[in-house]
């Protein structure tokens, strides 16, 4: 497609958004007048466009049999072949896994070098097609030439008893896709899974290759933070100097993602450098909106600099977008506060400082307890205790979290925070009533008092405070 025809597309279809959607195909016959195809091309990018959010976790599925993610009620992959424990040449299949781009997912042991890999079995059409086995062969042996931690191994493409395997690396952790659907990541963690695929993409880009269906469910986040690029089962291999192109699928298919794909390529444009950075842009748009940004609607974004770089990554105009991945790779480095660092240290000191303070307050609420005496001193000295050690472990274990598993931190603070805030609550309450127990008796109650009104202070601003400057909220 020449970029005045693409033009021409993208004006007609800019014009009939504008029109009150019954009135669109009307509009759009007059405007096409006798051009069959500008009027295909137009209504195929409409009904891409309405159909959108109907299409958020699926493949677009023109050949259902090459790309498709489907599950049986039973738990069962549709059209896994193997089950646990079958030989397969040198590969023992452990499970199904999935199914991907273009086939099924096993997980399965390479019994020659007795390593976990993700092996792929691709359609039977494709072992019987010399041209698709050839420019398979290719995409496996340009795609085992990319050396890099956010970017899965592949391995190997094998020939087995008449079946295509491609082998991969077998990576333990969740999608980026799972993450997403359990609420708002923190900052700090979208910062580095950007960074992660911006990287992963340069190097893919560089060895020209054109992933061609990145999503979140084709990014894995292991428990450091690290992000990995998976499933090149649909890329694009350039062939050298830009100017031929191989493909791994059928003239006239439309595959990918809808949600991901960028509008030229939904008119039947050649997938390049800028269609990747267009899937990456609506992922970063995804993951600081909490939602795909077509139904987000005019929700704010929490990070200004990562939202703009989001934008200009996602804009229509594929003139517009960063024309290489290193030049997105460095504007995600220069939208990176320099205090970040900085920030999660006060932050995690605040963490460890407030479990180390919550210590020392059970020293004089153990002499309160001597002064209230019977049960009611008893039962202050528990509750404070109690909820003292809730909130304690629970930082500690924020704390830990941030220094050993900062990719996980996120899901850590949303799952501990009610009951950390309960226990807060419940230890300032606790400070107060047995200071009024023992105000007759000592003058522990002023101790008590300025223990509660500290601790207040601390979970209801201080703690907040750290949080934001270290991009956790």
């Amino acid at each position: 497609m020449t970029p005045q025809r693409w033009s021409q597309i993208k004006a007609v279809f800019n014009g009939a958004l504008e029109q009150p959607p019954e009135a669109r195909a009307a509009w759009l016959h007059r405007e096409c007048d006798n051009d069959a195809a500008l009027l295909a091309d137009a209504e195929r990018l409409l009904h891409s466009f309405d159909t959108l959010g109907g299409f958020l976790d699926q493949p677009a599925q023109v050949a259902p049999e090459d790309v498709a993610e489907a599950m049986l009620p039973d738990g069962e992959i549709e059209g896994a072949v193997w089950a646990p424990g079958d030989r397969v040449g040198e590969f023992e299949i452990v499970r199904p896994i999935g199914r991907g781009g273009m086939g099924v997912v096993y997980l399965a042991t390479d019994r020659r070098l007795q390593r976990n890999v993700a092996l792929k079995s691709l359609p039977a059409a494709m072992a019987g097609n010399p041209e698709l086995r050839q420019r398979l062969q290719r995409e496996a042996s340009a795609a085992a030439k990319i050396t890099d931690p956010a970017v899965a191994a592949v391995f190997s493409l094998e020939d087995v008893e008449g079946h295509l395997l491609l082998a991969s690396e077998y990576l333990e952790g969740r999608t980026l896709r799972t993450i997403i659907e359990e609420g708002p990541i923190e900052l700090a963690a979208v910062r580095r899974i950007a960074l992660h695929v911006a990287k992963g993409l340069r190097v893919v880009h560089e060895k020209g290759i054109i992933h061609r269906d990145l999503k979140p469910e084709n990014i894995v986040v292991g428990a450091g933070g690290d992000a990995k690029i998976v499933d090149f089962g649909i890329a694009w291999l350039e062939s050298p100097g830009g100017t031929h192109h191989t493909k791994l699928t059928r003239e006239g298919m439309m595959i990918g993602t809808p949600a991901y794909m960028a509008p030229e390529l939904l008119a039947n444009g050649v997938p390049n450098a800028r269609t990747d950075i267009f899937a990456f842009g609506v992922i970063l748009a995804e993951m600081l909106l909490g939602r795909h940004p077509s139904v987000a609607g005019s929700t704010t974004s929490r990070d200004a600099a990562l939202q703009h770089v989001a934008d200009r990554a996602r804009d229509t105009d594929a003139a517009k977008r960063y024309a290489t991945a290193g030049e997105l790779l460095a504007a995600l480095e220069a939208s990176t506060p320099a205090t970040a660092g900085g920030g999660r240290f006060w932050w995690e000191f605040h963490q460890g400082a407030v479990a180390v303070s919550y210590a020392v307050t059970l020293v004089p609420a153990w002499f309160a307890r001597g002064q209230i005496g019977g049960l009611e001193g008893r039962s202050f000295f528990i509750a404070t205790t109690v909820a003292a050690l809730v909130a304690s472990m629970l930082r500690l274990h924020l704390w830990f979290m941030s220094r050993q598993h900062a990719g996980e931190l996120a899901w850590a603070r949303r799952r501990s925070a009610p009951f950390i805030r309960i226990a807060d609550i419940f230890f300032v309450l606790s400070l107060v009533i047995g200071a009024g127990l023992v105000a007759a008796q000592s003058s522990l109650d002023v101790v008590l008092l300025v223990l509660a009104v500290g601790v207040a202070i601390a979970f209801a601003f201080i703690e907040p405070s750290t949080a934001r400057a270290a991009g956790l909220e």
